[in-house]
């Protein structure tokens, strides 16, 4: 079947921005004309990709969200097979893993305190950090180093960088929303949701191991309509408490991040690259995202044992 990629860049910017006047400026067209895309991919796909039942707000069916998850592995190839997506020498291609998460963050702030020409990849939801770069898909990726089987290729390296804090996100009238912090055996038993259908594999394994140890039931089903939906369905009680990263981005109102503690589970964040990279353009980049110290184990946190065997082995 022959589709038109502007309209999978269509859904993909609806699917994030949750808004169609958002989604048609983002892509430089109209409203109207962006709904004429939607509805012609419907039409070739034969199925409804957004819920029209709710016009105070923008859902994906479960076929929309295959779609998207699909068109953004495809349109990923595509950039990369098509001639005119060539970058100037010089450029770097550096992977945030996803929407919202702290590498979004630092990505940034690089490109303010530094003047390398910077492009954002992000990938689908199968690859690992080692995988983009192993494939020349990135030049810099950030995942878990712990989350890739041994041994390590030669070609790609790796550095801890950041040990961000995972926290519970909660209703502002939740009862967790009333403490400073919560203690990581308070979860076991407790009802937990986070849609697992587009997460990256790094954090799908991650919240696996953070589950056996803590005990929580952990509810992947439902829908992934991007961060911003997922925040606002638990920001508005329409959802159980979910998991987040502290350095994330908190963008709806009505939300709560509650520090987990005794121990804090922590994302260990790596930077991964080619060996072929300049050292001094690598330590270039991760200044200016403030990530120019490796940063030591704390006895009060808890990481995947794969990732703690890992930072003891530098440290």
């Amino acid at each position: 079947m022959d589709v038109d990629t502007s309209l999978l860049r269509a859904v993909v910017a609806l699917s994030e921005e949750l808004h169609f006047g958002r989604s048609a400026a983002r892509l430089g067209i109209t409203q109207q004309a962006l709904s004429k895309r939607i509805q012609r991919l419907e039409d070739q796909l034969g199925a409804a990709l957004v819920d029209r039942t709710d016009r105070r707000r923008i859902r994906l069916t479960a076929a929309g969200q295959r779609v998207v998850s699909l068109s953004r592995e495809a349109l990923a190839l595509l950039d990369r097979l098509d001639p005119a997506q060539d970058r100037p020498a010089g450029r770097l291609r550096v992977d945030v893993m996803g929407e919202g998460l702290a590498p979004s963050t630092w990505l940034r702030r690089a490109a303010q305190q530094t003047p390398l020409p910077l492009d954002a990849v992000h990938r689908s939801s199968e690859a690992t950090a080692e995988h983009l770069v192993r494939t020349g898909a990135a030049d810099i990726a950030f995942g878990r180093a712990g989350a890739v089987p041994s041994p390590w290729p030669d070609a790609v390296a790796h550095r801890l960088v950041r040990l961000e804090p995972v926290a519970v996100l909660v209703p502002a009238r939740h009862p967790w929303a009333n403490v400073e912090q919560l203690p990581l055996a308070a979860l076991a038993r407790q009802s937990l949701w986070f849609p697992m259908a587009a997460a990256p594999v790094e954090w799908r394994s991650y919240v696996a191991d953070l589950r056996a140890v803590a005990g929580f039931d952990l509810d992947v089903t439902g829908s992934t309509f991007g961060y911003r939906q997922w925040a606002h369905d638990v920001a508005s009680g329409a959802a159980a408490p979910s998991l987040i990263g502290e350095a994330m981005l908190t963008p709806t109102p009505g939300m709560r991040t509650v520090p987990l503690v005794d121990p804090t589970p922590v994302f260990p964040w790596s930077v991964v690259w080619a060996r072929t990279l300049a050292e001094e353009t690598l330590d270039e980049v991760l200044r200016g995202m403030g990530l120019a110290e490796t940063p030591r184990r704390d006895e009060g946190i808890w990481m995947p044992d794969d990732d703690a065997q890992l930072l003891a082995a530098t440290t």
